[in-house]
C-alpha cells in the first residue's frame, strides 16, 4: 500500500503565541488588576454606607439621625500592590466592628465616656452646651450607674432628666451587616477579573 502524505501548514502560530505571552504576562503581574479591584471595593463600600438608612439608637431616643456611617464613606482608602486589593478603613469610622467585637474607653485625661440619654444630646458632645447645663448624679440599681443630668427645665427634657450616661468602657458587639457581605465583595472581584482578562485579550489582538 502506498503511504499518504499529509503536510499541515499552521499559520498564524507565532502571533498567537505572542498574544498568549501577553496574556500570560498579565495574569503572572496582578498589580494592575489589584489596583482597579481596590477602587471598586471603595466604590461599592461607600454606596452601600451612603443608602444604609439603619439609625436604631437615634430612632430609640426619638433624635434626628446624624448620618454619621454616610459620612465616614468619604474616608475609605484604596490601595494595593501585587499581592492584594485594599480597602484601608479607618478606626474614627467605627466600621472595624464589623470584624469583631469593639471596646472603647476615654481619651487621654478623661475619666468616662459620655453616652447620650435623650434626644437633644444625641449626636452632640458636652462643649456643644453651656457652661452648668448640667450635674452629675448616680443612679443605683444592681450598681451605681453615674451620669449627668438637666441642671434646669428647657426643650424637651426637665431637670433631673438623664442627659448623658457616664461610661469608663464600652463594648460594641461584632455586627457585620455593617459592611457588604463577603459573597458580594466576592462578585466585585469576579466582575473585575472578568473585565481584566478581557482588556488582556483585547491589548494582545
Amino acid at each position: 500500500m502506498n503511504p499518504v502524505t499529509l503536510k499541515i501548514d499552521v499559520t498564524g502560530l507565532a502571533e498567537a503565541t505572542g498574544e498568549l505571552q501577553l496574556i500570560r504576562k498579565g495574569l503572572a503581574d496582578r498589580t494592575q488588576l489589584h489596583a482597579a479591584l481596590a477602587v471598586d471595593m471603595v466604590t461599592f463600600t461607600r454606596d452601600f454606607l451612603t443608602a444604609d438608612s439603619r439609625h436604631a439608637t437615634a430612632q430609640r431616643l426619638g433624635a434626628q439621625p446624624t448620618g454619621f456611617r454616610a459620612r465616614s464613606a468619604k474616608y475609605l482608602e484604596a490601595d494595593s500592590d501585587a499581592e492584594a486589593a485594599i480597602m484601608r478603613i479607618p478606626r474614627s469610622t467605627g466600621l472595624g466592628r464589623a470584624f469583631g467585637d469593639v471596646v472603647i474607653v476615654p481619651g487621654a485625661g478623661r475619666t468616662y465616656l459620655t453616652i447620650p440619654g435623650c434626644a437633644e444630646t444625641y449626636g452632640k458632645v458636652l462643649r456643644d452646651f453651656p457652661a452648668g447645663a448640667f450635674k452629675f448624679a448616680i443612679f443605683h440599681g444592681h450598681r451605681p450607674f453615674p451620669a449627668l443630668v438637666w441642671a434646669e427645665d428647657g426643650g424637651t427634657h426637665r431637670k433631673g432628666d438623664v442627659a448623658w450616661w457616664l461610661r469608663r468602657s464600652v463594648t460594641q458587639k461584632q455586627d457585620r451587616s455593617l459592611l457588604p457581605s463577603d459573597a458580594a465583595y466576592l462578585e466585585i472581584a469576579r466582575q473585575r477579573s472578568v473585565l481584566y482578562i478581557a482588556s488582556l485579550r483585547y491589548r494582545a489582538a
